[in-house]
């Protein structure tokens, strides 16, 4: 009959055991100056249900001492580092007892426990403890990037994420002057999970690019931001031509053979493809590069004409253009001046070279007068010879002159360096 009597009340002692029980973590971590949950669901015996009850959270693992963080009847039994910082989310009767507690600092760290009172004969304290981690605070917003398109409004959004529903953090934007737009804000909870929205609606232009905004968050005492780089893509302008000689604003006066180079340069994101025309003929062109060259090896009047640059992207085109002309009533007047000057200078040379052999010959007769006349013609002969020679070479050099002033009459003009901009 003992053993029976006892057995029933060891049963009695182990379901009861099982009824005071509470599921809380072994560790939660926390960012100084942010807010703290410790997650908290209580079992009680199921004959309490109706009964009043109070929910303590102590900070002393040991029970001897009793620093109270929270007293859901009493505050005032509550440390005065902790009155106005703590509170439960949730309801004792539903069997939530979870601990909220904001402005975190450094000595909040420790170990915390919860305890429910019924009555004097009705209390039980959950243990084992969770034990506070608090760190600095690292947190940041985070900035959903979008495609930014010049003259087309955008939403840039920004976030943050917290599972504590104590002090809300506050989400701003810090933009330049020169970057206005408007602001919304809103929360929205998924589970434990409670999300902060702040949406900045801009119109960007092509003068945003590169400006600098800012999203931060911030508590009482903390807080942290994220830079967001404008990258604003826009159509081709600013299209820009250069030559590398002297021009008067789009025309270029060119009489002489020398190479020309001519930079179309253009401003665009993201960067054009860039095509050189030349009576609808495709000259040079590139690809995803906002600078483009075109050599005109021999700048005759056959270049002369207009010479086009299109630069174009996913956005848009611009278009400029320039015009080559060379002088051609003056290029064959300088030709032809050059050419007579060439052939007076061979018939000059030539019979510089006659003269000079009549008059050896002369010279010859009269010093060998007293040979005999056999000898005298031989001599006569080969003198004619000798003249006749000379003769043909002055021909050959006469010849040469020609030739050589027909293939180089050009290369004599220089053009004076300088540049030009013609703006699209």
């Amino acid at each position: 009959m003992f053993q029976k009597s006892y057995f029933l009340l060891s049963l009695l002692q182990a379901g009861l055991a099982q009824e005071w029980k509470a599921n809380t973590p072994r560790e939660v971590k926390a960012q100084e100056g942010s807010c703290a949950q410790i997650p908290c669901r209580y079992n009680y015996p199921s004959h309490l249900a109706n009964q009043s009850r109070v929910g303590i959270w102590f900070s002393n693992e040991d029970q001897r001492t009793l620093p109270t963080v929270f007293h859901s009847k009493d505050h005032s039994r509550e440390l005065a580092r902790f009155r106005h910082r703590t509170q439960l989310s949730g309801d004792l009767k539903d069997g939530d007892c979870s601990l909220i507690m904001s402005n975190i600092t450094r000595e909040d760290a420790g170990p915390y426990y919860f305890r429910v009172e019924f009555d004097n004969a009705n209390s039980y304290s959950y243990l084992p403890v969770t034990q506070l981690h608090v760190s600095d605070f690292k947190d940041k917003p985070m900035i959903f990037p979008v495609e930014i398109i010049a003259g087309k409004r955008v939403n840039l959004r920004c976030t943050f994420n917290t599972t504590c529903d104590g002090t809300a953090p506050t989400l701003t934007w810090d933009t330049p002057t020169a970057v206005p737009g408007s602001v919304s804000n809103t929360v929205t909870q998924n589970g434990v999970t409670l999300t902060y929205t702040t949406v900045l609606s801009l119109i960007p232009s092509p003068r945003h690019q590169g400006q600098t905004l800012t999203c931060r968050v911030s508590y009482p005492t903390v807080s942290s931001e994220q830079p967001f780089v404008l990258t604003v893509q826009y159509s081709p302008r600013n299209l820009i031509i250069t030559v590398l000689h002297v021009i008067e604003d789009s025309l270029i006066n060119s009489t002489d053979r020398n190479s020309t180079m001519i930079i179309c340069s253009v401003e665009s994101f993201p960067a054009s493809n860039l095509t050189w025309r030349h009576l609808h003929v495709i000259m040079n062109r590139t690809s995803s590069n906002n600078e483009l060259w075109l050599k005109l090896p021999h700048a005759t009047y056959r270049k002369t004409g207009d010479y086009q640059c299109v630069a174009e992207n996913e956005h848009g085109a611009v278009e400029g253009s320039i015009t080559i002309t060379v002088d051609r009533q003056a290029f064959g007047e300088w030709k032809a001046g050059l050419f007579g000057a060439g052939i007076t200078l061979s018939v000059g040379l030539s019979a510089f070279f006659i003269f000079r052999c009549m008059r050896t010959a002369r010279n010859t007769g009269r010093d060998h007068s007293a040979q005999t006349k056999h000898v005298g013609r031989d001599i006569q002969e080969e003198q004619r010879d000798k003249s006749k020679q000379k003769e043909n070479k002055g021909q050959e050099i006469k010849s040469k002159l020609n030739s050589y002033v027909e293939e180089d009459l050009y290369e004599n003009c220089k053009y004076d360096q300088g540049l030009v901009y013609g703006n699209v």
